[in-house]
């Protein structure tokens, strides 16, 4: 039987149970916070046995906790640099990329259960709903197996960074600025890159042009005017889907005083930015395919994602409240969104390798 114990953050056990550390056998579920990021900040924890709680299926909990839906964040980015470089003749060192993609991955893995953390300690997750599972907050691991869990990811990934750092040392500059930029983000940054405009512009960074140029230095091709476009393209859809998250929990984050552009800027502004931000990509989107994409390709791809954008915009437009289903409508539409763009960019470069090889009519 489970029961109940409400801490305040002043109690010497408040962070002992935010972490799992309280018990061998029993893990506490955070239930309800009340001041979050306060002093008098309270949580309300379900003490339960481990043995009873429910997890599903070992291999699809461990695809849960590194968010393998999220991947595509990185897979595409990695299809467009061999895509691309395949196409231009300039695959150098296809093993130095293969062990930075391998890398690439279980960094990934770890910055994605860091950032579950992260939210679980500051209280993101404990205050807003989600469409996904948060393991921490179901009990299927405590925060402290979680930052275990990450740092094993993190010091795996650096040890497939090394021998590429080594046979491209043009690498080692490349991960410079992303420690750099990490490192400065320690600092401006002291909860989540969800929670600051410094964070913000750090993701987009990270997530575009630093994650692209390093794939494209591994590969030995160096850096180009394109992979750079491409990195700011990707990087601002990153940047949008984390708007529409912040978008789809705009109300229970201003209530809980989360600080981020969203909710800065208040549910009317929001909608706006959210319809500009994605204008401005379909923008980066027209003017990259103008200076680096075939005619065919860039006039197909522009009238499909306008063709489709159009319904989505109004859609957010339309919102009335930000109470109810209706923001959980308008992410589920700006995701399909960012999903068509993907398939459209898959089917545009695999069309350009194939047209290489003589493979299309």
């Amino acid at each position: 039987m489970s029961q109940f114990i409400t801490l305040k953050k002043s109690d010497s056990q408040f962070k002992k149970h935010l972490y799992g550390t309280f018990s061998v056998d029993n893990i506490a579920i955070p239930m309800t916070t009340l001041n979050l990021g306060s002093v008098e900040e309270t949580i309300t924890f379900e003490i339960k046995k481990k043995s009873d709680i429910q997890k599903p299926l070992f291999i699809f909990m461990v695809l849960n906790i590194i968010k393998i839906k999220k991947y595509l964040l990185i897979l595409v980015p990695l299809f467009y640099v061999l895509a691309k470089n395949y196409v231009d003749g300039r695959m150098f060192d296809a093993w130095s990329l293969f062990l930075a993609a391998c890398g690439s991955l279980f960094l990934f893995a770890g910055i994605n259960i860091r950032n579950d953390v992260i939210d679980h300690i500051t209280g993101y997750d404990r205050v807003n709903t989600s469409e996904e599972l948060k393991p921490i907050q179901e009990g299927w691991l405590t925060a402290a197996d979680a930052v275990f869990m990450s740092w094993a990811f993190i010091i795996i990934a650096t040890l497939f960074a090394i021998p590429v750092m080594i046979k491209q040392p043009e690498t080692a500059q490349v991960v410079g600025v992303i420690i750099a930029s990490v490192l400065i983000g320690k600092v401006f940054v002291r909860k989540s890159y969800k929670n600051q405009h410094f964070g913000e512009l750090l993701l987009f960074i990270l997530s575009g042009a630093g994650l692209v140029s390093g794939y494209q230095v591994a590969l030995g091709a160096g850096i180009d005017t394109e992979i750079l476009a491409f990195g700011i393209l990707w990087g601002w859809s990153v940047l949008f889907l984390l708007h529409l998250n912040n978008f789809r929990n705009l109300l229970t984050s201003s209530q809980a005083g989360i600080k981020n552009t969203v909710t800065r800027l208040g549910f009317d502004r929001a909608k706006k930015l959210l319809n500009y931000w994605w204008i401005v990509f379909l923008l980066f989107w027209f003017s990259y395919h103008h200076f680096y994409g075939s005619v065919f390709w860039s006039a197909l791809s522009n009238l499909i994602l306008i063709f489709w954008s159009i319904p989505t915009l109004i859609k957010i437009s339309q919102i009335q409240s930000p109470v109810g289903s209706d923001l959980i409508d308008a992410k589920l539409a700006g995701y399909r969104n960012f999903l068509l763009m993907n398939g459209i960019l898959i089917l545009e470069f695999g069309w350009y390798v194939g047209t290489k090889n003589s493979w299309t009519l």
